[in-house]
């Protein structure tokens, strides 16, 4: 069994039938897969999107889930990814890093190997103020920060996460500009299977994971599973893990 971790918002929820089956298909073992995503999901805070409420990263049930599984061969697989979406919250920097820290420190008790992605920094520098604004008025309304202090904000997470990558041993990844069009948060869908297939091949243990592109048909399974707990028009609402099991032993467990 490969035990997978991925913690993210928007841009695995995109991603999600992808990495699930890129996954699957690249070990020849059956993969336990734990992911928290979501869009406009935070790290360390209760986010919501519309009428949808889901846990902090830093305190959903992944973590208790992870420390009552049986050890798997070989070292368990970490990713942590949109770690932007904070700093839009108004959390500033040194909180920001010191919830991604505080789940690197999980993941490396378990023995997990890690790979940290940071900001687009590249794309978010050579956005205007416009552009900013917009952005943030359509993902994010309400009061924000002015551009030229988001944009200092976004160099100093990105300082942050490269020295917290060192300090922790895990392989880190500078998402490139090409990779995002007109929307400097969300990579664009073309560049989807690509981007992902380089994320998680970055781990040193696997050789190579090959994510294919796949129709948005063909990914409405994935996204209908259920998280462990969320908030619905109010109403806590909670549902099993694992989310989804095949029959070679292929596991889903959603946070």
């Amino acid at each position: 069994m490969q035990r997978v971790i991925v913690l993210g918002a928007s841009n695995v929820t995109l991603a999600f039938p992808l990495i699930a089956e890129g996954l699957r298909d690249s070990f020849t073992e059956p993969v336990q897969l734990f992911a928290a995503h979501g869009h406009g999901r935070s790290y360390g805070l209760r986010s919501r999107v519309l009428v949808r409420r889901l846990p902090a990263i830093r305190q959903c049930g992944l973590w208790d889930a992870l420390a009552t599984q049986p050890e798997c061969n070989g070292s368990p697989l970490a990713l942590l990814t949109d770690v932007g979406n904070d700093l839009l919250f108004g959390v500033n920097p040194d909180m920001l890093l010191s919830w991604v820290d505080e789940c690197v420190v999980r993941l490396r008790d378990v023995d997990a190997s890690v790979t940290l992605v940071s900001l687009p920094l590249e794309r978010v520098l050579r956005m205007s103020a416009a552009r900013y604004h917009a952005t943030r008025m359509a993902f994010f309304p309400g009061p924000g920060r002015d551009w030229a202090t988001m944009q200092q904000m976004a160099k100093e997470v990105d300082a942050g996460l490269r020295e917290m990558a060192g300090r922790h041993g895990c392989q880190f990844i500078t998402p490139r500009g090409e990779w995002y069009g007109f929307d400097p948060i969300h990579i664009r869908r073309s560049q989807r299977a690509a981007v992902w297939s380089e994320y998680l091949s970055a781990w040193p243990e696997v050789e190579d994971v090959h994510v294919k592109w796949r129709s948005t048909r063909h990914g409405l399974p994935y996204w209908r599973l259920a998280p462990a707990e969320r908030d619905l028009w109010g109403r806590t609402r909670f549902a099993e893990q694992p989310a989804w099991t095949d029959g070679n032993g292929s596991t889903i467990w959603l946070y």
